[in-house]
């Protein structure tokens, strides 16, 4: 039955379904997206930080070695070296700390946005539970989270073989290296596992991201009828039928705002209705009514055209006739030429002078 339900879901989610599912239980993100980004991140903030870090903890350790060296040391002394020392793991610390705020927030406003979801917020008591807690741990998306740790592991694993069995040379001469000649070998050998780590948990984790969309999409596809019944509720619910409106008004002033520059003269009611006209003899039998509006918009056009230098005519009976009887993008009736002609006349020899 359950097998039966999915495959009649075949309709891509509408953007009320997609709305309530971020609401309730978040947007989907990607944990080896973020994953990936801190160490890229740690990596790099380490490499820029490296002189500040080094020097920091140089004086620290001489801070240490020399306090500690002391005949007298009293609870006293010990205490200003404690202090000191939290001093200095707080200046080595904190580009960490910082760049991975700004990262943290970058990461969750990329995948998504940072939301709040209200159905993660309630308090649940069923999530004290140990039986169900338990049957959590054993669901599928634990056991293929759990999946991809394992092959996580598995590659670096694999990578931290291949990268020894090459520099299997280097490391049995390390014992004729004196202990700098030894660090820097390890430096080495670390770098190159980082870096191709780094490589390879960037792909995993847009491989993650991608089918965690897919899945959040996928998981929220709904039957023909489902689309139908909500299209209906939509068109019955005031809140949407607002923002449809609103959202309509607004494409509607986007595009006046681009057509509106390109018109010959506008004529209003003055208050109630405002019609843009354009003539071009070479290319029109006659004249095209460009945009119109009423009301709110009719003053959105009036002010774009005085914004733009194109001139307004006011003309009661015409701005209603041309508003009633044509379509935008079409040409005037033959009925209406002779009053068109003579606004376009006029417009025509303000524009001589």
């Amino acid at each position: 039955m359950a097998d039966e339900d999915k495959h009649s879901k075949t309709e891509k989610p509408t953007s009320k379904k997609i709305e309530e599912a971020r609401n309730k239980s978040g947007v989907p993100r990607s944990r080896e997206m973020t994953s990936a980004v801190s160490l890229i991140t740690a990596m790099v903030t380490l490499y820029a930080s490296s002189g500040l870090f080094l020097r920091t903890m140089k004086t620290s350790m001489q801070e240490i070695f020399g306090g500690l060296a002391r005949p007298e040391l009293t609870y006293a002394a010990v205490h200003t070296l404690m202090i000191k020392e939290f001093g200095y793991l707080a200046i080595m610390l904190a580009p960490f700390i910082l760049v991975g705020i700004v990262v943290g927030i970058a990461v969750e406003v990329t995948q998504g946005g940072v939301t709040v979801s209200s159905e993660k917020m309630k308090w649940d008591l069923g999530r004290l539970n140990p039986i169900q807690g338990v049957g959590r741990l054993f669901n599928k998306d634990s056991v293929f989270e759990v999946a991809k740790s394992f092959l996580k592991m598995a590659i670096v694993g694999y990578m931290a073989y291949k990268i020894l069995t090459e520099e299997m040379d280097g490391i049995v001469y390390l014992v004729d290296q004196d202990l700098m000649g030894i660090m820097q070998f390890i430096g080495h050998i670390s770098f190159k596992l980082v870096l191709h780590t780094c490589g390879v948990l960037i792909v995993l984790a847009v491989l993650d991201l991608a089918f965690v969309k897919w899945r959040f999409m996928d998981n929220l596809k709904m039957t023909k009828q489902e689309v139908k019944d909500e299209h209906k509720n939509m068109e019955g619910d005031p809140a949407i039928k607002g923002k449809m409106k609103q959202k309509q008004f607004q494409m509607a002033r986007r595009r006046m705002r681009q057509i509106i520059p390109t018109a010959d003269v506008v004529v209003t009611n003055p208050t109630h209705y405002a019609v843009a006209l354009k003539y071009d003899r070479l290319k029109m039998a006659a004249p095209v009514v460009l945009f119109k509006g009423v009301d709110q918009m009719a003053l959105q056009i009036k002010i774009t055209a005085r914004e733009n230098n194109v001139t307004l005519v006011e003309n009661r009976f015409l701005a209603r006739e041309l508003y009633a009887q044509v379509e935008e993008g079409d040409q005037i009736p033959e009925a209406l030429f002779a009053a068109v002609a003579e606004i376009l006349a006029y417009v025509y020899s303000l524009k001589k002078r």
